[in-house]
């Protein structure tokens, strides 16, 4: 049985949920014990000061934003990782860089902190008792070594200082359970020998079962061999000279430094003694892009579903289901094989790195032009409709050939393009096939930015580009909710002359709307089964004037729906005209308060990044007395 990976957003949806207080707070004061004996907290810390590498994750999920942060490696202005930045609530912690063993006692006293969380920083005794002359600090249990704890206490440590133990505890659940799941659904996983590696300038390394990287996968049923572990000894890591670079030879080898190799994967598989290991010949590798290495290495409840993700497709494909096919299948020279659980049909052989790009939707035009990829051609409608919803994307459709809709087979084929991108109906898929492999997602994933254009960079090799939208993404939406007075109810409806419609949660711009925080009406916080149990199936729901009193909020936007053809939006401004001026609309507590706004028709589209970042502006504009000063990512 195949895993679904699971998203980002999905993890932070479920941390939001948690860090809804299940229970009262403790009772302070609250005494934590650590290595170097106990800290006693007298009330509520307020301003926490994160000195741990990677203390800022396990505050933010339990809903505290630190007021400083320690800087670990990278951007200095990425410490606060993509994974997390949209939980940061007001200013933006100070970053401090403080390399091991060079604490800023002076720029930490400055901060007036009441609590300086240490648990991942590896702290001495005496660095300790100084940092507790500032402030109350608390710093790793004494059960295992330095930088040796396992998410799940540092969670509960941190959760009990904070006074959110009930908090933490269901957090840690949670997290275990997509681990759970993942072993139980990848039973093949249980027991296969791993060496968790790095190279760095002509040495080899490994991290043991004591660190978080090595935890990672004993997690998922891999083992560190003893053999290792007893190398290492009380470190969590160990170097190998090189006549012992054969015990990096296991089931599995997972590189996790491949962003500091100079040259990358193919510089690492020529080093005489790495390439001759049985795994590397044998394909039982896994390498991992840098926002991905960093999801290990900081091994958070926010950052580990973003490392399953990543790892997960590349560990069925060695060993689970996605092996066999692999093994079944083999692609000519300059193709790969790509399956995901969204693709339509059978895995398919792509070109590596494909040229010239016929895309026949929406989401994928903005992927193969973000991507910097020739665009050959699309369907008719989309000639039309992309420059009035993106006219930014205008110029990489000129010139281009309009194959209709459906595909002129002939016209696809004299567009002589390498790579197909459609949905269904877009093109027949055997006979375009004919001409170039053909990606097809199933049908949902338009309902949510995220997966289309994730589904696209996987299929076009771009998963660094889409890594750096989900950062800029929630970048912005941080600033929004720090911008925004007090959360809002908001109302989201669809007019036409077929109708007004209200657009339930689990839609492309309700998914916006969701991630900046901000509600719903009861009959539209609805999604999945309770969504089908009220309304069926849609997503959309229609409502007569009767009924418009369901879509007063604190704030209603109104959208209309894109169109070119002259004789057409004649009709549809006679048909918003008419919805504006209806009585019933008119008597709603949101027109009377004049905070209706209506907006583009690329609400109703947002199912691209550019999309759904302007609804984001649409909710700067109308709800704020600012913009975000974070531009969206520019395309070649």
């Amino acid at each position: 049985m195949k895993f679904r990976t699971i998203s980002l957003w999905l993890l932070v949806m479920l941390v939001l949920l948690s860090v809804v207080p299940l229970a009262a707070q403790d009772v302070f004061p609250i005494t934590v014990e650590h290595q170097y004996g106990s800290t006693t907290i007298t009330e509520a810390p307020q301003r926490v000061v994160s000195i741990g590498y990677t203390e800022q994750d396990f505050l933010l999920a339990l809903g505290v934003t630190p007021v400083a942060v320690r800087y670990w490696y990278g951007d200095e202005a990425d410490t606060v990782r993509p994974w997390a930045i949209s939980l940061v609530e007001g200013e933006a912690p100070v970053v401090l860089n403080m390399p091991f063993g060079t604490l800023n006692y002076e720029a930490i006293l400055s901060l007036q902190p009441d609590l300086i969380s240490a648990v991942t920083s590896g702290i001495t005794q005496e660095e300790y008792d100084l940092l507790s002359a500032i402030a109350p600090t608390i710093t790793q249990s004494a059960d295992y070594i330095n930088f040796g704890m396992p998410w799940q206490a540092v969670t509960q440590m941190i959760g009990d200082a904070l006074g959110k133990s009930a908090e933490a505890a269901v957090i840690v659940a949670e997290t275990e359970a997509l681990f759970e799941d993942a072993r139980a659904n990848n039973p093949e996983f249980a027991g296969k020998t791993v060496a968790v590696s790095y190279f760095n300038a002509g040495t080899y390394g490994f991290y043991t079962s004591q660190d978080s990287r090595g935890r990672f996968f004993t997690d998922l049923g891999f083992v560190v061999p003893d053999e290792l572990v007893e190398i290492a000894g009380e470190s969590f890591y160990a170097d190998l000279s090189a006549e012992r670079v054969e015990l990096l030879d296991q089931d599995l080898i997972a590189v996790l430094n491949l962003q500091f190799i100079e040259g990358g994967r193919e510089a690492l598989e020529a080093e005489p003694l790495f390439s001759q290991l049985n795994a590397v010949q044998e394909g039982r590798v896994v390498y991992f892009d840098e926002a991905s290495e960093n999801a290990l290495g900081y091994s958070s409840p926010l950052s580990l579903a973003f490392a399953l993700d990543a790892a997960l497709p590349q560990l069925q494909a060695i060993f689970g289901e996605a092996a066999e096919t692999t093994e079944a299948t083999t692609c000519e020279v300059g193709f790969r094989l790509f399956d995901h659980e969204y693709l339509a049909g059978e895995p398919i052989c792509i070109p590596e790195n494909p040229q010239r790009v016929l895309a026949l939707e929406l989401s994928a035009i903005e992927a193969v032009a973000l991507a910097g990829k020739e665009l050959v051609g699309t369907a008719n409608w989309l000639h039309e409709e992309v420059p009035v919803l993106l006219p930014e994307l205008a110029a990489a459709l000129e010139g281009t050939a309009d194959t209709g809709y459906p595909a002129n087979l002939e016209a696809a084929l004299a567009a002589a393009p390498d790579l197909i991108l459609a949905v269904d109906g877009d093109i027949d898929l055997v006979a375009g096939n004919q001409i170039a492999p053909v990606v097809m997602p199933l049908p949902g994933i338009e309902h949510d930015w995220r997966l289309s254009m994730e589904f696209w960079s996987e299929v076009l090799g771009t998963q660094d580009l889409f890594a750096e939208m989900v950062a800029n993404y929630d970048t912005r939406i941080a600033e929004f909710k720090a911008a925004i007075a007090e959360s809002q109810e908001i109302s989201i409806i669809g007019t036409s002359s077929y109708g007004s419609y209200m657009w339930l949660e689990d839609t492309a711009p309700g998914v916006v709307v969701a991630d900046a925080g901000l509600t719903r009406p009861e009959s539209q916080a609805l999604v999945g089964e309770a969504a089908v149990e009220r309304y069926g199936e849609q997503r959309w729901i229609q409502i007569s004037e009767e009924r418009f009193d369901l879509a007063d909020a604190d704030a209603i936007f109104v959208f209309t729906y894109a169109t070119t053809d002259p004789a057409t939006l004649e009709t549809e401004n006679a048909a918003m005209e008419a919805f504006k001026a209806n009585a019933v609309w008119q008597s709603l507590s949101a027109t009377q308060a004049d905070h209706v706004y209506y907006v583009g028709p690329y609400w109703w589209r947002a199912q691209t990044y550019l999309l759904a970042n302007k609804v984001l502006d649409d909710l700067f504009t109308y709800l704020t007395d600012t913009s975000a000063t974070t531009p969206v990512l520019s395309f070649p």
